[in-house]
């Protein structure tokens, strides 16, 4: 495993089995290579640091914005509309 696998996939995986085989390779890699280890140091960190600031505060209004949008994005993507912004190619 190379050092660019485990930046994709060291918080893909955080809920995967500790004992899963890429969870082993990752595990291998980090063994041997500083780099990466202060990745996920730097990682743990980041996470421990917002896990001791209090929930966002939300305003109501823009709570409710907010899942209107996904919400409108979701059904669009569900019917296959293309999104905003994209255009598609033509053969």
């Amino acid at each position: 495993m190379k050092c660019g696998d485990v930046y994709l996939h060291i918080c893909d995986h955080l809920d995967e089995d500790i004992n899963s085989e890429r969870c082993r390779q990752i595990r291998q890699h980090l063994a041997g290579c500083p780099h990466c280890t202060e990745y996920l140091k730097s990682l743990k960190q980041t996470i421990t640091l917002y896990r001791a600031l209090p929930p966002p505060r939300i305003p109501a209004g823009t709570h409710r914005e907010l899942f209107k949008t996904i919400s409108t994005l979701t059904t669009k993507a569900a019917a296959g509309t293309p999104k905003r912004g994209r255009k598609t190619r033509k053969a």
